[in-house]
């Protein structure tokens, strides 16, 4: 009897969870509308196709008692849509872009036709798209074609409404409307992308990298009114989607360097030292088996480096006249003069029993590396499947405290970093109203933050402390 509770709850669970008429998907988008002929009465019956240009992933079904039809859970990509019956014209829709959370709504009209007529519409038709989101999509068009720094999708956040970057606890940290960024949800491939300890995306701010920019399709980013689907989340949410292999072998390979010499000063008007940097990559993707199984493949690479000043050049207007001020000798100079509290320091950590460097320029090289990977199997018209592993290696010296007035000693190293990511997504179409889907994610983020060796020991400290109550069994020492 037990057993035959637990399958019934898990059998009206799956019912409920394939219900999603007319509902898109965090991962995937939904094309609906109606067919009726020229008198406007709908026509059931109607066959509907809808075929992805890319993979020539199909489905199909007919119209229901209303005319209508609703395919579900498709992956965002260029599709064209045929409709057809027995007794009238055929109807193929070209030019179809579906983007990723979006739902479609189309109305056809068929015309009766004695003949095998058959019309081919290629201007975009008007769309209706019903969603309470404040939502914004970037299209693989807006990724691929707009210069951004850094070359992180993050960046492209602040072009979407209600968002800016602020200063959180860990550096940079996306706002929504005013959220603060542990209310955020990141999401890629319909899987959790987030650090939970900070409330941001996995590698934070300080990870030159986290997911290649050549393996993102698209991303949705939704500021406010986020549907159930996505879930966990008071501030907005950003949805990243992957590329996917096709049924034509393609690639690609790209370098971006910055040079010292062709960098401008910095904002307070002083050079670079010891600049440069390396952004290398490539992508390459096509299928294992035409139009059924298809495999996406990127890499990019981040080699870096930075000279800082710090506690070896001079702080405020007026220099030290003093070459080695000391307190004992010098106390009033130092505290009216910026920069021999500079030097006063560098003294005292420089001799014993410390004979720490602490006036050295600080290095702060940058290595990071991004990988992904990604499976796609259209099992059949009914099935498919599609695994993502995403990996992210990074190790940046010196950057935990990035603070000019600061010696060698306070800095530190930001791992070697690691990220892993897998996504699994399975989705059946029980009927042409009904789809199931499984998800299965494994995230785990390393991120060790090592303090830069250092003769200078940890500030520690002792005291006592004392108090008394004024009635005798409370008192405490």
């Amino acid at each position: 009897m037990k057993a035959a509770r637990t399958a019934g709850l898990c059998l009206v669970v799956l019912a409920l969870a394939a219900t999603g008429f007319a509902q898109t998907q965090i991962t995937t988008g939904v094309i609906q509308g109606t067919v009726s002929d020229q008198s406007g009465a709908v026509l059931q019956g109607a066959g509907v196709e809808a075929k992805e240009s890319a993979t020539n992933f199909t489905k199909s079904q007919n119209t229901d008692s209303n005319g209508r039809f609703t395919f579900l859970a498709l992956p965002p990509g260029h599709y064209t849509l045929t409709i057809s019956h027995a007794g009238f014209s055929t109807i193929v829709q070209e030019n179809l872009d579906l983007l990723v959370g979006q739902a479609i709504n189309l109305n056809f009209s068929l015309k009766v036709s004695a003949t095998a007529e058959r019309i081919v519409v290629t201007e975009t038709p008007p769309i209706d798209t019903t969603d309470n989101e404040s939502a914004t999509t970037l299209n693989q068009t807006t990724v691929s074609n707009t210069p951004i720094l850094g070359r992180k999708f993050e960046d492209f956040l602040t072009l979407t409404p209600g968002v800016s970057i602020v200063q959180g606890p860990d550096g940079d940290e996306i706002n929504f409307n005013g959220q603060r960024g542990i209310f955020n949800n990141v999401s890629l491939d319909g899987g959790d992308y987030n650090n939970g300890f900070f409330g941001e995306q996995m590698g934070g701010q300080r990870a030159a990298i986290d997911i290649t920019l050549d393996a993102v399709q698209e991303f949705q980013v939704v500021a406010s009114g986020a549907s159930a689907e996505f879930g966990r989340t008071a501030g907005g949410v950003v949805n990243v989607i992957t590329k996917s292999g096709t049924n034509t072998l393609h690639g690609s390979l790209y370098e971006f360097q910055r040079l010292e010499a062709l960098s401008s000063d910095t904002s307070d008007g002083k050079p670079l030292d010891g600049f440069s940097r390396e952004q290398f990559g490539g992508t390459i993707g096509g299928p294992i088996v035409k139009d059924k199984m298809f495999f996406f493949g990127a890499f990019e690479q981040i080699i870096a480096a930075l000279t800082r000043a710090n506690l070896s050049a001079p702080i405020g207007t007026t220099p030290c006249p003093v070459p080695a001020p000391t307190v004992q000798a010098n106390e009033s100079i130092i505290n009216s003069n910026p920069d021999c509290q500079r030097l006063a320091l560098i003294h005292f950590l420089g001799s014993a029993p410390f004979n720490s460097p602490e006036g050295l320029p600080v290095l702060h090289p940058i290595r990071n590396s991004a990988a992904l990977g990604k499976f796609d199997w259209n099992v059949s018209t009914r099935n498919k499947l599609e695994v993502s592993y995403n990996f992210d290696y990074s190790k940046n010296e010196n950057q935990t405290f990035d603070v000019p007035t600061y010696g060698d000693s306070a800095n530190g190293t930001e791992g070697p970093s690691k990220i892993q990511a897998i996504n699994a997504n399975f989705f059946t179409t029980v009927s042409p109203n009904k789809v199931n889907e499984f998800h299965f994610t494994y995230g785990r983020e390393t991120r060790p933050l090592a303090a830069t060796p250092s003769p200078i020991p940890a500030d520690t400290g002792a005291g006592f402390g004392f108090r008394q109550s004024l009635f005798p069994r409370a008192h405490r020492g």
